[in-house]
């Protein structure tokens, strides 16, 4: 099957002006990763548009006042891609832009203080000082944080727990975020397969706090983790799927998907086509597609099919 490289430069493209105008400000505190992330981000992007523009014409249908954006471990709000040095959006800056009908509010928790500072003020390009908040401490310390404001915005949320390892979220505030009425992104933990590999009992407490218990003590092998787990989630939300997101070797990580609704969200059906498309690419795609778009080889001359 032939890749639709000209698709992917179209999805990229947007991550790139956002993190030009977000590397305005302290360009120097940035995240730094693969250039798959960006397959990641360019979810994130197209569910948010469709689910502000669907959503809003449903609020009060549905009990709702308002829209409220999540992002815990949120980063610095810059990506800067190891292999071509490009900078991208991160996740808030990517919600804050993407739809038409923005966020009524946007609550963003960083462990890392610096980059939470930095995170505050690029959002502030993007955003009155009213409509977010970014909170410098640990996620852990923050599930009555995020269902206050749920419950005083009184507010139908999206949220996006972006792992990077094994500490930061434990179960116990996944399920207040999963009792509560929202779409959910996750990422399953991307280093899970190296704790295994490296002394799984000596690593069992951190599978614990971040997966539960039960979990910890009934997987006996790396597929085992991750079948639990999603059938976990699933007992919460049973619209769900999951995204492979692949660096094009043999490291990959999935992206979770959680629907909020006990019946199919509008958006579901548009968002299974979006994983068939999005897991045709690897990194090595996407890096591709950064190079030409950034003028560092030659550009496709093929005529974009469109999609979406």
């Amino acid at each position: 099957m032939t890749k639709d490289l000209p698709w992917l430069e179209r999805k990229v493209q947007p991550l790139l002006d956002w993190g030009k105008k977000a590397a305005q400000m302290w360009p120097e505190i940035h995240n730094e990763f693969g250039p798959w992330t960006c397959l990641k981000l360019i979810a994130v992007k197209y569910h948010t548009s469709l689910y502000t523009t669907i959503m809003n014409k449903r609020l009060q249908a549905i009990g709702f006042d308002s829209i409220v954006y999540v992002d815990v471990l949120a980063g610095s709000g810059l990506n800067k891609i190891r292999e071509t040095g490009s900078l991208v959006a991160g996740s808030s800056i990517v919600a804050s832009e993407a739809p038409k009908r923005k966020f009524d509010f946007l609550l963003a928790i960083e462990n890392d203080p610096e980059y939470a500072r930095a995170l505050d003020k690029r959002l502030r390009q993007f955003r009155t000082p009213e409509t977010f908040k970014v909170i410098p401490y640990d996620a852990e310390m923050h599930a009555d944080t995020i269902e206050g404001h749920l419950r005083t915005l009184n507010a139908h949320y999206v949220a996006f727990v972006d792992y990077e390892g094994m500490f930061g979220f434990p179960w116990k505030n996944m399920e207040v975020l999963l009792r509560n009425r929202g779409d959910l992104f996750i990422t399953f933990t991307p280093n899970v397969g190296r704790v295994w590999d490296r002394d799984w009992d000596a690593d069992q407490k951190a599978v614990a706090q971040l997966f539960g218990e039960d979990i910890a003590h009934r997987a006996q092998t790396r597929d085992d983790l991750y079948r639990l787990y999603l059938e976990k989630i699933r007992r919460f939300r049973p619209y769900t799927l999951d995204i492979k997101i692949r660096s094009g070797s043999s490291y990959h990580y999935m992206l979770i998907f959680a629907a909020g609704q006990t019946s199919p969200p509008a958006w579901f059906n548009a968002l299974r086509e979006l994983k068939e498309k999005i897991e045709e690419f690897d990194g090595v795609d996407v890096e591709g597609a950064l190079n030409r778009l950034e003028k560092r080889q030659g550009t496709l001359r093929s005529e974009p099919r469109r999609w979406f």
